[in-house]
């Protein structure tokens, strides 16, 4: 069985990036002259104003067909499913432009949108830790990266250890992505606010008590519009069905969206050396080689996810809404181009999920043990 990540065997809470080859600056020179000459607002875009109504629509307008047109059960079924599926695009465009103070140039309205994530199930106080700092920090850094974590249900990066249930991976892992709502509505953050950690890794700040209401809130809420209401109107059975078909689809639709931007067979997984422990290499080029843009051309895709699949823009200009990613990617590719560095793009979502595949069937295979 292979050794644990250098960052688990010494427990080191955090890294630097200690290279500078000026990429950095060159593309952040170029996408800020892109916006003054096309006099383009990085925030507070009427486009993202009409798609939060578009989003929110769906995600009302859904449930309330639901309870209240007395459509047949097969019918409920399918619009639970729609449920789901508007509940993940809230999340994709809302939510993470949001959290990331993408969304609008105030942080009131940023917090408030950013509690959407209240309505996933999820707690907006510790995806913040989650997502923004450890990801968006150490990508693909096992041990610091939080993302990779799956409580040894899958083995997501070469430098995790390897288990004999690994061997099925590839075949399991939609089961495993579908769980993943409920994880996060009923234990994970339940686990977090009464320990303050997923795992030894992994521990989070303390709450401030406006934190711990807004936690309880949101919990009452959406376990009030997914169970206790519905229960006025269906059988007690059809509401845990739609319930789970509902909490299976946002699993499946968050998970697979967000790790086809990283756990690909063309995304690098970087070890910590020396001592101390830090990456050789310059932060955004760090973000370069372990994120993938995929599907870049299907418009269906680009709006529903929020500009997700323009991973790479997305994990170097996180303080800019989705809407513009299209067009910043031009000049991340020209100027990685410019830079020597192969900018990482799949072209379609077949190719995506092929490659997606492919590195979990990879990882799935238990590691030769190194030769003295």
């Amino acid at each position: 069985m292979p050794a644990q990540s250098i960052i688990k065997k010494t427990s080191v809470k955090s890294i630097p990036f200690t290279k500078h080859f000026g990429f950095r600056k060159e593309l952040n020179k170029r996408v800020e002259a892109y916006l003054k000459q096309k006099n383009k607002p990085m925030r507070d875009l009427p486009a993202m104003y009409v798609k939060t109504a578009v989003v929110m629509a769906w995600w009302l307008g859904t449930y309330l067909v639901i309870m209240l047109a007395g459509l047949p059960v097969w019918a409920n079924a399918l619009l639970c499913i729609s449920f789901g599926l508007a509940t993940a695009g809230m999340g994709f465009n809302i939510m993470h432009d949001a959290i990331h103070g993408a969304y609008s140039k105030s942080p009131v309205v940023n917090k408030i949108m950013g509690m959407t994530m209240e309505l996933l199930g999820s707690s907006s106080t510790f995806w913040r830790q989650k997502h923004n700092v450890w990801h968006h920090t150490y990508t693909n850094i096992a041990g610091l990266d939080e993302d990779l974590e799956t409580q040894g249900l899958l083995r997501f990066s070469p430098h995790d250890g390897w288990k004999p249930m690994h061997r099925f991976q590839h075949w399991y892992v939609a089961l495993v992505y579908s769980i993943a709502g409920l994880q996060w509505l009923l234990f994970r953050d339940f686990q977090i606010y009464f320990t303050g950690k997923t795992d030894e890794f992994h521990v989070y700040p303390k709450m401030s008590l406006a934190e711990k209401v807004t936690f309880w809130v949101g919990k009452t809420t959406i376990i009030s519009l997914l169970l206790v209401i519905p229960m006025f109107v269906f059988p007690w059975y059809q509401v845990i069905i739609g319930f789970l078909l509902m909490m299976f689809t946002v699993g499946i639709a968050l998970t697979t969206i967000f790790q086809l931007a990283h756990v690909m067979d063309n995304a690098t997984f970087p070890e910590p050396i020396g001592e101390p422990l830090h990456i050789e290499n310059e932060w955004a080029v760090h973000q370069i080689q372990t994120t993938v843009d995929f599907a870049p051309g299907n418009k269906l895709l680009n709006w529903y996810a929020g500009g997700l699949n323009f991973q790479v823009e997305h994990h170097l200009f996180p303080h800019i809404c989705h809407i513009h990613y299209p067009e910043i990617a031009k000049i991340v590719a020209q100027t990685c181009t410019d830079f020597g560095l192969t900018y990482n793009v799949i072209p379609t979502w077949r190719g995506a999920m092929a490659s997606h595949w492919k590195i979990l069937k990879h990882l799935s295979e238990m590691p030769k043990l190194a030769t003295a």
